[in-house]
């Protein structure tokens, strides 16, 4: 009997460390409203060394659904008389849309372009799919080691596993850090990691670098400053980032 009820009080403590962490984490979560931003896809990375540099007028191209500002790429149109059919399967593809994956060839893309294209097609259709297949391979460039990792964060990450996935996920995006360079999308990523337990500070500081090593890219500067938070814990950072947006004519 004392076996048994050893083991059921262990059991309720274990329970009840758990069940206090959990609630510090969601307190904190709250307290910075969740952090929306983090949420967001970064499509520059994604489209990184495959969107031809358009030259023609400014455009409107179309905001990702999941939020967050058109990536720089589609920022100009195409030039009248080429890139049109690129410039609009490239928009589909970040508005959501479905692309046949014989579509991306045809338009002109190589071969390495169109296989990575088509996968990023698999985000919205089948993101497990695609997961498995990144964490298959491993990743071979800095965006696919961004999307592993942010959807391992989305799709790995259960209320038991929680502190395993997020700190295997921050140890393994530091290596890649050193592999591929200090580049702003993975600092995004670690930020996103460290979100999830409501570490404010760590989160600050990732997305610091973030908009450093990115030299202000607007995607970094309104992750920031869509953060309501960041205006009380880390004023000058705010600050900072909506100079930043001015000076490229754009409002927070």
């Amino acid at each position: 009997m004392s076996l048994y009820l050893t083991g059921g009080v262990a059991l309720a403590y274990a329970a009840g460390v758990v069940g206090i962490h959990r609630w510090t984490v969601f307190r904190r979560r709250q307290a910075a409203h969740g952090f929306p931003t983090l949420a967001w896809r970064d499509w520059d990375t994604l489209l990184e060394g495959v969107a031809p540099p358009f030259g023609g007028p400014p455009a409107r191209s179309p905001a990702p659904p999941e939020g967050g500002p058109a990536p720089r790429a589609l920022r100009r149109g195409p030039d009248p008389e080429k890139d049109a059919r690129q410039y609009e399967l490239l928009c589909a593809l970040v508005a959501g849309a479905t692309v046949e994956a014989s579509a991306w060839e045809t338009a002109g893309f190589s071969g390495g372009e169109a296989r990575w294209l088509t996968l990023l097609g698999g985000l919205r259709r089948d993101p497990e799919a695609l997961l498995a297949q990144l964490e298959a391979t491993g990743p071979n460039t800095v965006g696919e080691a961004y999307l592993q990792q942010t959807l391992a964060l989305e799709l790995r990450v259960t209320p038991v596993n929680l502190e395993l996935v997020v700190f295997s996920s921050k140890r393994r995006i530091g290596s890649w850090l050193g592999r591929f360079g200090e580049h702003p999308s993975l600092f995004f990523a670690r930020a996103r990691a460290s979100a999830l337990l409501g570490f404010s500070a760590q989160v600050l500081d990732d997305l610091a670098r973030a908009v450093y090593f990115s030299r202000e890219a607007p995607f970094y500067l309104h992750a920031v400053t869509g953060l309501a938070f960041v205006e009380e814990a880390r004023p000058a950072l705010a600050h900072a980032c909506r100079q930043g947006l001015a000076r490229q004519g754009e409002s927070p």
